[in-house]
């Protein structure tokens, strides 16, 4: 997997990665794919004993497509219109034991709704976020499924890339 290029999405503090072979970047993949009621339809079918394991009550699956529309496009608008620290404010650290903010560290946004499935990841750069994927999250842990394993995946090769080219506010030639 390799980083084709990053777009910047707010001015000095978000941006998004698009990966070699993928059309547009993450975060425009992401909103056709959790807009699209095809696709959300999809996805549940294929992971339904997820959804349906107990954690999320008991849903059918073309409720979680269209809760899902409904919540990403408030996760969506809160993103876009942030400024300053309202991105502080939705993004916190991946891994619950961590504390402290850093540069590099990998981080997400989740949806509004208590027990949201919608992820947006993201590695800490500077004073902003680069967002390398999202998830709808349906496991305890990341590790449990290809799709959440693959996020995980691309906020390491991200991290690693910014970390090895000594990136500052350019992003010519990363890969």
């Amino acid at each position: 997997m390799r980083i084709s290029s990053i777009f910047e999405l707010l001015k000095d503090r978000l941006w998004a990665v698009r990966y070699e072979g993928d059309s547009t970047h993450i975060f425009k993949q992401l909103k056709e794919n959790w807009s699209d009621a095809s696709w959300l339809q999809t996805f549940f079918d294929k992971h339904q004993s997820d959804l349906q394991s107990g954690f999320f009550g008991d849903i059918e699956v073309d409720d979680a497509a269209f809760e899902t529309i409904f919540e990403a496009d408030e996760l969506f608008e809160a993103i876009e219109v942030a400024e300053g620290k309202d991105l502080d404010d939705l993004f916190e650290p991946l891994d619950d034991r961590e504390f402290r903010i850093k540069d590099f560290q990998k981080q997400k946004a989740k949806g509004e709704e208590h027990k949201s499935w919608l992820r947006i990841y993201a590695v800490r750069f500077m004073d902003g976020y680069i967002i390398t994927g999202g998830a709808i999250k349906l496991t305890k842990t990341m590790q449990e499924r290809e799709h959440t394993s693959l996020e995980l995946k691309k906020l390491s090769v991200v991290r690693d890339a910014l970390r090895m080219n000594e990136v500052d506010d350019k992003f010519e030639d990363l890969d």
